[in-house]
């Protein structure tokens, strides 16, 4: 195709190679920012959440599959990965893809890709409510590098497309209705960290963002990300996706317990996540453990696609929303922030509104801004 350069897929030995390449990338990066810790002095340290999370599963992938081939498209390289290891791999088993950026800083952007979900036959199968195939990255919204002011604009970008149906979270192979049906969010998720450390291993500081389903993944996202790069300070921006679930719906929770499996990747001391079945609550437990993270918020306060997926009004889901965020941010008031218009449209980091959105008069591309570089205007917004 015009303007793609395509890399012939590794034979069996060179790919051994690249597999140690890896492991040795990231016991560098492991190393290389230890070292930068101790060399500025700074005593913080993400150790409790790292051994929690890697103990809980989130390294699980790590350095398990490499690309089975390797594609230049413009500024972008995109890594492929051969559906037939079901590893890496889409809901109905079409190939996976990572495509990976660099920019002019040493900065990170992690974006994970929404589009819907799905956790049985009647939804994956006869409604069609997931995406079931791996695209390439668009150059809109938060990745639109001609729009000025753009707070990522000089950053490497690391893309993750969704097409599990998990929302990054799942890892179980089902059969629904003889169908084999691949929920292999946290293995897709793992390849996407694997490509940050091999092409941006030193980064300073790693943002792991999402929309939608994307939104719900930062989560996983967080866990995986803060495993790898177990000394980088991570930020979070969640679009639309805040870890909310119906907990009268318990037939859909109980059909996602079950054949996502995504309840192993909840710490066992995360007591509140467990108790209240909000995934939202992994953020004080995680707080709490983790003197770098901060988390920016994002959310329609009727979002229409969300309030459907679990079962809500728009007036429920507002409740629910600002009642469990409420929660987490009055306690941590200097760690999160809600960025939260009224209505009910979805998303915004993928869209140009991004920049120009103002809620409140404060405009949310130098909410952004002010939440990556911790300063004002970066304040609770609620329209």
């Amino acid at each position: 195709m015009p303007g793609q350069t395509l890399i012939s897929p590794p034979p069996s030995a060179a790919r051994l190679r690249i597999s140690a390449s890896l492991a040795l990338l990231m016991l560098g990066a492991l190393g290389a920012a230890t070292l930068a810790g101790c060399g500025n002095g700074s005593s913080l340290t993400a150790a409790p959440a790292v051994e929690e999370l890697r103990a809980a599963g989130f390294a699980e992938y790590l350095g398990r599959q490499t690309p089975s081939r390797i594609e230049q498209s413009g500024a972008w390289t995109i890594y492929h990965f051969d559906p037939a290891e079901e590893g890496a791999i889409c809901l109905s088993g079409a190939p996976y893809q990572v495509g990976t950026r660099r920019g002019r800083s040493n900065q990170t952007l992690v974006f994970l890709q929404g589009g819907g979900a799905c956790w049985d036959h009647l939804s994956c199968y006869v409604l069609g409510t997931a995406v079931t195939q791996a695209g390439g990255p668009p150059d809109i919204g938060i990745l639109d590098l001609d729009q000025p002011g753009n707070p990522f604009a000089d950053w490497n970008v690391v893309y993750a497309p969704y097409c599990d149906g998990s929302v990054f979270i799942g890892d179980r192979t089902v059969d629904y209705g003889g169908r084999r049906t691949f929920h292999h969010g946290l293995r897709n998720l793992s390849v996407a960290t694997d490509a940050a450390l091999r092409d941006f291993p030193d980064s300073e500081r790693v943002v792991v963002s999402g929309s939608s389903a994307g939104g719900y993944g930062t989560f996983a996202g967080y866990g995986v990300f803060r495993s790898a790069f177990p000394e980088t300070p991570i930020l979070i921006f969640n679009d639309s996706g805040p870890g909310l679930q119906n907990v009268a719906s318990s037939a859909d929770i109980q059909n996602r317990t079950v054949n996502w499996n995504f309840n192993r990747l909840i710490p066992p001391s995360c007591t509140e996540c467990t108790s209240t079945q909000q995934y939202t609550f992994l953020l004080p437990w995680a707080f709490e453990r983790d003197p770098w993270l901060r988390v920016a918020m994002y959310s329609y306060q009727q979002d229409g696609t969300i309030s459907f997926f679990i079962d809500l009004s728009g007036p429920e889901y507002q409740d629910l929303l600002l009642d469990v965020t409420g929660q987490v941010q009055a306690r941590y008031p200097e760690r999160l922030a809600r960025y939260f218009p009224e209505g009910s449209t979805h998303t915004v980091l993928m869209s140009p509104e991004f920049h120009t959105q103002t809620v409140n008069g404060v405009g949310l591309r130098d909410w952004t801004q002010a939440f990556i570089d911790d300063t004002s205007p970066w304040v609770d917004v609620i329209e």
